[in-house]
C-alpha cells in the first residue's frame, strides 16, 4: 500500500526502516514517524505549519471547541462503514492529529479493524501528532503525491485543507468514501468582522470542485456557537491565516477581550468516486 516516493514501487517495513526493491530506504524518526517528503516537493526548508501554529491549534482543539465537528465526521464514517471488518484510512493533511486520533478511538470502540495513516507536509505537526497515539501511522509527505498505491483507501479525510479531487480519486478505492470538511459561509463571522473592514462571507463550492471525479452523497451542515476565553482567542488567531492579515491595533483589541462568542459554520460533505 505504501509506495516509494522516488520510484513508486512498494515499500516494505524492515525493523525501523521502509525499503523498496530499488534500494531506496527511509528511516523511522525517534518520535515514530516516517519522512517521505522529497526535496523537490519542498517550497521551503520547513514547509507547512510551524511550531507556534501547531501548538496553538493543538491547544485550541484539545479544549474541545470543535469536538462537534469531529463527532459528526466519526458518525458519518460509522454509518457508512460499520459493516467493514478491516479498512484502510488516510487523514490527508492531518495536522497535529486531533481528528485522526478521535477517529481511531471510535473505530476501535466499534471493533472495526483499521490501518490508519495521518499525513501532513509539516514536520512540526507530525512530531506533535506522534505524541497522541503510536497505533496510528504518522507520515511527513506531500498530499498531492501521497505515497500510497492507487485506489488503496476505503476512506480518505480532507479536513479544512486544499481540495485536490484528482489526487483523492487516485487514492480512493471503487467502493470507498471521501469526507471533505470545509468552512461554511458564516464560519467565524464575528472574528472576520473584527479584523477586516469589508469581510467576505463566502464558501467553497465543494460539490462543483469534486464533480469531475466524484458523486456527491450527502451534506451535513453544522452551525453552532462557541464561547472562547482570552487564552483560546489567542490560540484561534495563531492557528488561522487571519492573524497575518490583522493590524497590531486589532490584535491588541482582541487581546483585551475576556471572552468572545463566535459562530461555527461548517460543511461535512461525503463523496463516492466515479468510475472513470
Amino acid at each position: 500500500m505504501l509506495i516509494c516516493p522516488v520510484c513508486q514501487t512498494a515499500l516494505q517495513k524492515e525493523q525501523r526502516s521502509l525499503r523498496c526493491e530499488q534500494g531506496h530506504s527511509f528511516d523511522q524518526a525517534k518520535q515514530g514517524y516516517f519522512n517521505l517528503l522529497l526535496n523537490p516537493n519542498k517550497k521551503s526548508k520547513q514547509p507547512g505549519d510551524g511550531v507556534e501554529m501547531v501548538k496553538a491549534r493543538r491547544a485550541f482543539l484539545d479544549a474541545g471547541h470543535y469536538q462537534s465537528i469531529s463527532d459528526c465526521i466519526n458518525q458519518q464514517v460509522i454509518d457508512y462503514l460499520w459493516q467493514e471488518s478491516q479498512i484502510q484510512v488516510l487523514d490527508l493533511g492531518c495536522g497535529e492529529g486531533y481528528y485522526t486520533e478521535r477517529l481511531h478511538n471510535v473505530l476501535s470502540d466499534h471493533q472495526i479493524g483499521h490501518d490508519l495513516f495521518g499525513l501532513d507536509i509539516s514536520k512540526d505537526a507530525i512530531k506533535s501528532a506522534c505524541k497522541r497515539d503510536s497505533a496510528i501511522n504518522w507520515l511527513v509527505a506531500n498530499g498531492k503525491s501521497a505515497p500510497f498505491s492507487d485506489h488503496s483507501q476505503h476512506l480518505v479525510l480532507n479536513i479544512f485543507n486544499r481540495i485536490m479531487p484528482e489526487s483523492l480519486h487516485r487514492l480512493c478505492n471503487e467502493q470507498g468514501l471521501v469526507i471533505i470538511v470545509s468552512s461554511g459561509q458564516y464560519h467565524l463571522m464575528e472574528l472576520k468582522q473584527a479584523i477586516y473592514d469589508n469581510p467576505r462571507f463566502n464558501a467553497l463550492d465543494v460539490e462543483t470542485i469534486m464533480s469531475p471525479y466524484f458523486d456527491h452523497e450527502r451534506r451535513q451542515q453544522l452551525d453552532f456557537s462557541i464561547e472562547l476565553p482570552q487564552t483560546d482567542i489567542q490560540h484561534l488567531l495563531a492557528m488561522t491565516p487571519h492573524v497575518w492579515r490583522s493590524s497590531v491595533e486589532t490584535q491588541e483589541q482582541l487581546k483585551e477581550q475576556r471572552c468572545i462568542s463566535l459562530r461555527v459554520h461548517v460543511n461535512v460533505d461525503l463523496f463516492k468516486p466515479k468510475a472513470l
